[in-house]
């Protein structure tokens, strides 16, 4: 048993800092490269999200993440070619920074 635990500590210490990286789930006001209102993006756990957008279809899909990196794999924003990063400052709010098909897009907590 008492080897069971310096191991258990070992493992949740080597996985934390990859776990911290995967974009928190919540929801998102999105604007454009100019600042006008793209639309709400939710996401959720594991990565699934829902967009609510009047200038591309509506829907569900799912982003994988790297470190801060995030790529939309399906739905309408994988339609758009969505990929970027996130930062998550120290009062921890998090924003995103996208490049997309139709221009670059910004996400900020609301």
């Amino acid at each position: 048993m008492t080897r069971i635990v310096p191991l258990f500590i070992s493992f949740v210490a080597l996985t934390a800092p990859a776990l911290a990286q995967f974009p928190p789930p919540g929801i998102y006001a999105c604007t454009n490269g100019q600042g006008a209102d793209f639309g709400t993006l939710s996401l959720f756990v594991a990565g699934d999200y829902d967009i609510a957008s009047d200038l591309i279809s509506r829907g569900q899909g799912q982003v994988t993440s790297s470190g801060d990196q995030v790529t939309a794999q399906s739905g309408p924003l994988a339609d758009i070619a969505l990929r970027g990063h996130f930062v998550t400052d120290e009062y921890g709010d998090t924003s995103f920074a996208f490049e997309t098909s139709i221009g670059p897009l910004t996400c900020a907590a609301r």
